[in-house]
């Protein structure tokens, strides 16, 4: 994760990943921990109004944080493939929630838990990014009757502590993939299947009927304590990532 000096603050998200090229995957994930405030204040100018309002809403500040941030950080890397000086206007909104940018020919994912944000970009094909603390997980065994039948055995053939591992593991994967979908938590869990082991690629085992057949899948270097996994509906994709 990327933890920011002072200088980092201002301008806002002064990193510099690679740009954003054909069949790829772009990853950016920052880490707020020790700079919440510091953080807010500088996501507040490239946030849009409606965001802000939002974000005003929020009854924890992390959340509300952690909102603006992820937003800010979608808006300042598309402004930066756009060749545009800032966003103007509000993403909208799918019927799931997705947020998206009409026209731009950039699909986009946000995804926070805990001190981290995670944004995922690529040009023309949909994209999902799914960040989750260790620290959610309550228990794997119960939590794991939602899934497939395949990961749940898998799981339930564990012992708690690593079933818990391979729980977030598994949910994080199965994240990426219905927010690639855009349909959020509306496409059942059980409907697809993931490797629950500790591969970093190529973890989709059955894809999601109706979507595509062959797709880019990957879990990303994170911050300990988290798990972050993104997928594409796409073969051969290049991932990068940042942090």
């Amino acid at each position: 994760m990327h933890t920011p000096g002072p200088f980092f603050f201002a301008p806002l998200f002064a990193i510099d990943p690679p740009p954003l090229g054909d069949a790829h995957v772009a990853c950016v994930g920052i880490d707020l921990k020790g700079h919440v405030d510091a953080w807010r204040q500088a996501a507040l100018p490239w946030a849009s109004a409606g965001e802000q309002e939002r974000a005003a809403r929020f009854h924890r500040h992390l959340d509300a944080v952690r909102h603006l941030v992820g937003r800010a950080l979608a808006r300042a890397l598309l402004a930066r493939e756009l060749g545009v000086a800032r966003l103007s206007g509000e993403f909208v909104g799918n019927p799931w929630g997705k947020p998206g940018l009409p026209d731009c020919g950039i699909e986009f994912s946000i995804s926070h838990s805990g001190d981290a944000v995670w944004v995922a970009l690529c040009r023309g094909v949909a994209v999902g990014i799914d960040v989750e603390s260790r620290d959610a997980v309550a228990d794997p065994h119960a939590l794991a009757e939602v899934f497939h039948p395949s990961e749940r055995a898998a799981l339930l053939a564990l012992p708690a502590a690593e079933a818990q591992d391979a729980f977030l593991r598994c949910w994080t994967r199965k994240e990426a993939v219905v927010k690639a979908l855009g349909e959020g938590l509306s496409r059942p869990l059980a409907s697809f299947c993931v490797e629950t082991g500790e591969v970093e690629r190529n973890w989709l085992v059955e894809a999601p009927r109706g979507a595509a057949a062959s797709w880019t899948v990957a879990d990303l270097p994170a911050a300990a304590g988290y798990r972050v996994s993104v997928a594409a509906p796409a073969p051969g994709l290049t991932i990068t990532w940042h942090y």
